[in-house]
This record gives C-alpha cells, sequence and structure tokens, in this order.
C-alpha cells in the first residue's frame, strides 16, 4: 500500500496548482489506484474481485491491451487536461477504461481539427458519473486521424 501511495505522490509532484486541483475534482487518486490495481493483478482477478465485474468477460485481446495502455497513461496522468489528453484509445476505449472504473458517459463535446504531438485528429471532452454515488467527473480523450 505504501507503494502506491508513493507513486501518486510522485505524479502529484510533477502537476502544477491548476492541474492538481483538476485532478483533485475529478477523482484522479480514485481512479489512479484503480488503473494501478488493475496492472498490478490483471484482468481476470480484478474483475472476480469488482462488484460490477469490470471489465466483462467477452473482451478481446485488443480490448484488454486498450484498458492497459488506458491504465498505464492514467498512472503518468494523462487525460485531466486538454494539453495532455488520453492517446491512442478510441472513442470505445476510453468509455471502456471509464466503465471499468464504474463510470458512465454523460456528455460528450468534440473539437476538430487539433494538432497534438504533430498528429491531426479530434479531441473528446466527455463528462462521466459515477454508477454509485452520482459524481461526475470529466477527462480529455485525443482520437488521431489516421490517413
Amino acid at each position: 500500500m505504501e507503494e502506491k501511495k508513493d507513486r501518486l505522490d510522485i505524479v502529484f509532484d510533477k502537476m502544477d496548482e491548476k492541474t492538481s486541483e483538476l485532478a483533485i475534482e475529478n477523482r484522479f487518486p480514485y481512479i489512479f489506484s484503480k488503473a494501478e490495481l488493475f496492472l498490478r493483478i490483471g484482468e481476470e482477478k480484478y474483475r472476480e474481485d469488482d462488484f460490477f465485474k469490470q471489465p466483462p468477460e467477452n473482451l478481446t485481446v485488443e480490448d484488454i491491451d486498450i484498458l492497459k495502455d488506458g491504465c498505464e497513461q492514467i498512472l503518468i496522468a494523462k487525460g485531466l487536461t486538454e494539453e495532455n489528453p488520453f492517446q491512442n484509445l478510441d472513442v470505445s476505449g476510453f468509455n471502456a477504461l471509464m466503465r471499468m472504473f464504474h463510470f458512465e458517459s454523460l456528455q460528450r463535446s468534440t473539437k476538430y481539427k487539433v494538432v497534438i504531438d504533430g498528429k491531426k485528429g479530434c479531441l473528446d471532452k466527455i463528462t462521466f458519473k459515477h454508477i454509485v454515488d452520482n459524481s461526475e467527473i470529466t477527462y480529455y480523450n485525443f482520437c488521431s486521424f489516421s490517413i
């Protein structure tokens, strides 16, 4: 347990004040701990221990790889801001990642013709609601265009 707290502290230490406040508002410590657990114990044990049995059993290897990638991005604080969004998850993968943490999509807005890291694409801003406590969070996901 101490190692997880230390890792989270390290991530927070790298954030500026604004991002740190966003992280707290958007339940980042909760999401971080869930992501870290998923990566540490794997999808089968995570599902077995999860109240809602997430992630679903019928996911493909590619789907699980997307969840793992999303969890790895969480551990480096991706997704909290427009400038540092999740990447390489696609819309359904991003939703599946958040569903694994018991959030459902409420609202989505998209900016088109966005360039991030030299890639063109669209930037989604999605507000999610926790299915138990109804708390709302907002995260960003960048989908690049393949031409």
